[in-house]
């Protein structure tokens, strides 16, 4: 009995202790998104005074074919994103996750893109991308295959950034799968040795559902950062060509400091919300996530 209320005790002591930061950010939060809301009902262009427009900022929204462009290449971005990253994680995890030296050598490796600065990154992915000296095509070149124009054409551009956001952020996912792998009881997989279950059964029916929850977590976060891409495309293509790679959050970052259209900038963010908020509850349902 004593021990459960100290042990009550210490949780609340916990909760207090936490209660101010979680009341600044939640306080913060609600402000931001409120004022957001304000602006995107109003005609203000930074140059002049707000005025009310009621809801016309968000039909001018679905009358921009830009506006719409860059939202169908937010979805293509994530849906070529999201599945290959998430699956070469795991796999990289699973390759990983054992003791030694020469393991623990290649974990620190495969983080390295994280925590190197985007700035060192994409003028060596320029380079890589080059056209004419480029690493790619240098490489394709001594195949006898033609040259790629990576980032100078519309098929390929979004690809690029693709593939160049899984070697970037790739590392996070791996470490975080490699924290799910490491609950997994290993006496569930000696069990199921002993009764002939092969590596992919072991697979399907034990280390997945073990590590559901994870995989739920890496799913929407890097659902996150597909929808928060700016980087590549604002320092790589400028989304082009032709807009093939004019995202959400850049065409929103276009319209707020270029343009300086603020009220329609703060429409385009609530869509942008409302519309990840939606494509990650269908994530989690199709998912399947337990409580």
């Amino acid at each position: 009995m004593i021990k459960t209320w100290r042990k009550g005790r210490r949780r609340e002591s916990g909760f207090w202790f936490v209660f101010p930061s979680l009341l600044i950010l939640g306080g913060f939060g609600l402000v931001v998104t409120a004022a957001n809301l304000w602006y995107s009902l109003q005609n203000w262009s930074a140059l002049s005074s707000p005025s009310y427009a009621g809801l016309k900022n968000y039909q001018r929204f679905f009358s921009d074919s830009i506006a719409l462009r860059s939202l169908a290449n937010t979805f293509q971005y994530a849906l070529l994103y999201v599945f290959p990253t998430v699956v070469i994680s795991l796999f990289l995890a699973m390759m990983l996750n054992h003791k030694g030296k020469v393991m623990s050598f290649f974990r620190a490796l495969y983080y390295v893109p994280v925590i190197t600065s985007y700035v060192v990154v994409i003028v060596v992915w320029q380079w890589f991308f080059d056209y004419d000296i480029g690493l790619f095509n240098s490489i394709l070149s001594v195949f006898g295959i033609p040259r790629v124009p990576w980032l100078l054409d519309t098929g390929w551009s979004m690809p690029s950034l693709v593939l160049l956001s899984i070697w970037k952020n790739c590392g996070y996912t791996v470490l975080m799968f490699m924290a799910g792998l490491q609950t997994v009881d290993t006496n569930l997989y000696e069990a199921a040795s002993i009764d002939g279950c092969g590596r992919i059964k072991m697979f399907f029916h034990i280390t997945l559902p073990q590590i559901r929850p994870t995989t739920v977590l890496c799913v929407v976060m890097v659902t996150t950062w597909a929808f928060q891409m700016f980087v590549q495309p604002y320092m790589l293509t400028k989304g082009g060509p032709n807009y093939s790679t004019m995202t959400i959050t850049y065409y929103l970052y276009q319209q707020a400091f270029s343009s300086y259209n603020i009220g329609y900038a703060s429409a385009i963010a609530v869509i942008g919300v409302v519309l990840f908020l939606l494509v990650i509850t269908m994530e989690k349902r199709l998912l399947g996530e337990r409580r």
